[in-house]
């Protein structure tokens, strides 16, 4: 009787955990600021990941930061619609939204923006995104859901950028 228990136990934490793990990535999403940032895209075609658009911010790393460190990736409001990604700091700032990632692991690394730099679609429509955003005028127009220095994809438009 007593194994019994434990197993049950076991199996119940189990599923705690999953749910932990699944409220946690939806925070974002339900209770995260909304913005909308500009990026290039193009599809990779990777057969192991999926169909995706691959998606670059233009954030790039500088000398002072640590390998591998904590860092937090602040954005600021360009014009009256888009932000832009403005610094990367070592601690995290007040009153202002930031992606809270960590920094490379060596210098042939790029950072990670905690996974928004793919946006997981069909097929066809990552076909379609990477044609439309192989025309120069054309941008990714990305809608970001941010909570806490977690970011989440909600919406990709491609635009034409005159």
């Amino acid at each position: 009787m007593l194994k019994v228990k434990w197993l049950l136990i076991a199996c119940g934490l189990q599923f705690a955990l999953i749910g932990t793990m699944f409220i946690n990535a939806y925070l974002p999403i339900y209770f995260g600021t909304e913005v909308k940032v500009i990026a290039k895209g193009y599809d990779p075609r990777d057969l192991l990941a999926g169909n995706f658009v691959w998606l670059d911010y233009g954030v790039s790393m500088y000398a002072e930061i640590p390998f591998n460190a904590e860092v937090f990736v602040c954005l600021e409001k360009a014009d009256k619609r888009n932000f832009i990604f403005k610094e990367i700091l070592t601690k995290p700032p007040k009153n202002q939204l930031y992606i809270k990632t960590k920094a490379p692991k060596s210098e042939f690394s790029s950072l990670s923006l905690g996974g928004i730099e793919k946006y997981f679609t069909t097929k066809d429509k990552a076909q379609e995104m990477q044609s439309l955003l192989a025309k120069p005028n054309n941008q990714a127009i990305v809608t970001l859901k941010i909570f806490r220095g977690k970011a989440r994809i909600v919406d990709l438009k491609v635009e034409s950028h005159q």
